[in-house]
């Protein structure tokens, strides 16, 4: 089309786009509200700059209505030794009858000393690359020496598909 012809295309957020967005927001809120009470009175411990993690877990996809395994792996790098920010990039794979590969850089924010809730827009392969992005809260509920492990839930989204998905988070951080 003539660019005088075309017009822009916006995107409306979908019903179940704004129930996994709810869905996210329950969680992290829930564990924030957790969080606060078990750390009341306790001081905070300092994170290594690097993290480099795996989740394992089930996601459902809310157009097909069908649960798959899901497995994501990512790394992070602070912004600064006592930064709360951290940059990275993380890949998503879903197999099953919707199979699909998702690739993302962005952005983690560490809300609490061992709650982070992560932003990563990036390109969904499916049959063809698309735009996506992909949201998640990690609670640190274990700490091992340099490795900590805790549930882990998200959500994913496309012009033509969503998720929402919950599972197990490991990380080392050095």
């Amino acid at each position: 089309c003539r660019r005088s012809e075309c017009k822009p295309v916006r995107l409306k957020p979908t019903y179940a786009m704004k129930k996994g967005i709810l869905v996210v927001l329950a969680a992290a809120t829930s564990v924030l509200g957790l969080r606060a009470q078990e750390r009341a009175g306790h001081g905070e411990h300092a994170h290594p700059r690097n993290e480099a993690g795996l989740s394992l877990g089930a996601a459902y996809g809310i157009e097909h209505k069908e649960w798959a395994p899901a497995i994501h792996a990512h790394y992070f790098r602070t912004l600064a030794p006592h930064s709360r920010w951290a940059l990275g990039a993380g890949i998503e794979f879903i197999p099953g009858e919707e199979r699909h590969w998702e690739i993302g850089a962005g952005a983690r924010f560490q809300v609490l000393n061992d709650l982070q809730l992560s932003l990563m827009p990036g390109i969904s392969i499916v049959d063809k690359a698309k735009f996506s992005l992909h949201t998640e809260a990690v609670y640190e509920a274990i700490h091992l020496g340099g490795f900590h492990f805790g549930p882990v839930v998200g959500y994913a989204w496309t012009r033509d598909h969503s998720h929402v998905s919950a599972g197990i988070h490991a990380a080392f951080a050095f």
